[in-house]
């Protein structure tokens, strides 16, 4: 049994409060803003998704300091049998999951529906960690010895989300495997070779691959204005939005397109909006600071960690988070489809919360432990 000094070595030193403290207040800010966006005028009390939220928020953030104090070693000889969880918790959502909306994501445990699919990104990144941490070329990865992890690890987690049918987070998973792939060191010649592979099957997915509801959001994004009242009606009310926050922004709660009901989602995927327009320009300035910080931070444990597979999660971590904000903001501001991606630690949804506060809870072990032997 090892010795408790392998498993914590001197916790207050090492703690990483900067991560801490930016993840906290992205928490409040959360809380504080989907209070506005899901409360409607003249409501008394806290609306549900605020309860729930919040109750999410505790249990993940307990899970996060517990993670924080597990030896990253752990994790290494675990990430496997994590993997392996997740895809039997993939394989029971397709098996006895209930169908919402067309789509079978979620799995009920008692009073909760967990979404497997939101785990998936982390096994994904605890699985590449410890297969590249154990196959290391000085020369760079190219594309015939990407195909093996690719065929162990990132295959058999995207047909799953694929049947679910879930294509938004398929793709999500793809991100995550592309930018490991990145940091653990491609040769020049197969970043290239990959994207142009991308950019040539792009139009062939948008025919034969996407559903009729999947091209619309596509279309959407270059003409929402060719059907203000219909399918670019979200797109334009999150834009109107926005826009309406000017520089100072209207104030707590009194935003009118997200309490008055013309925003659509407005406390899932367009939390941002709610947000923009009651903080305005420079309260934006303050969240995406926020965000670009806790990237910034986490880049750095990566930098500083003891060993190799510190190193691949902790920047596997940073791609999720770093995907999971560009996604959703693309799409709020019209830069990117629409595809239900949430804002980390703003929108509501506790299996992506709690999936976010784990990955960071891992990020904070690797931290605790930079130069530890």
């Amino acid at each position: 049994m090892p010795a408790l000094d392998t498993v914590v070595r001197h916790p207050k030193r090492h703690i990483d409060w900067p991560i801490l403290a930016v993840t906290g207040t992205l928490m409040i800010l959360g809380l504080i803003t989907l209070y506005a966006a899901a409360s409607a005028p003249m409501q008394e009390g806290l609306p549900r998704p605020v309860v729930m939220q919040a109750l999410f928020m505790c249990l993940g953030s307990v899970a996060m300091i517990g993670l924080a104090f597990v030896d990253s070693r752990f994790f290494e000889r675990s990430a496997y049998v994590a993997y392996a969880g997740v895809i039997v918790m993939l394989l029971l959502v397709l098996l006895i999951g209930p169908v919402r909306g067309g789509s079978q994501r979620w799995l009920p445990i008692g009073p909760f529906n967990l979404q497997p699919s939101e785990l998936a990104k982390l096994a994904l990144v605890l699985a590449c960690a410890r297969y590249f941490a154990s196959n290391v070329r000085e020369d760079g990865w190219g594309i015939r010895q990407l195909l093996t992890p690719a065929a162990l690890l990132l295959i058999p987690l995207c047909s799953l989300t694929f049947l679910e049918p879930d294509l938004g987070t398929t793709l999500f998973l793809v991100f995550i495997f592309a930018g490991i792939s990145f940091v653990v060191g491609l040769r020049w010649r197969t970043l290239l070779a990959l994207a142009l592979i991308g950019a040539l099957a792009a139009p062939v997915a948008y025919r034969f691959v996407l559903d009729d509801y999947q091209r619309e959001r596509v279309d959407i994004l270059f003409a929402p204005d060719a059907d203000p009242k219909g399918k670019g009606y979200q797109a334009i009310q999150g834009r109107w939005a926005i826009g309406s926050g000017e520089w100072t922004g209207k104030g707590w709660t009194q935003g009118t397109q997200g309490r008055l009901r013309f925003l659509p989602e407005q406390h899932t995927d367009f939390i941002f909006s709610v947000y923009a327009e009651e903080r305005g320009f420079l309260g934006c300035l303050v969240g995406v600071g926020l965000y670009f910080a806790l990237l910034m931070l986490g880049l750095l444990v990566a930098w500083n960690a003891r060993d190799r597979f510190g190193s691949i999660l902790a920047a596997g971590v940073v791609t999720i988070l770093m995907c999971q904000i560009g996604i959703n903001l693309g799409g709020v501001l019209g830069l990117l489809p629409i595809t239900g991606v949430t804002l980390p630690l703003m929108s509501y949804g506790g299996s992506s919360v709690i999936t976010i506060l784990l990955g960071i809870g891992m990020l904070l072990s690797v931290s605790m432990r930079r130069g530890s032997h």
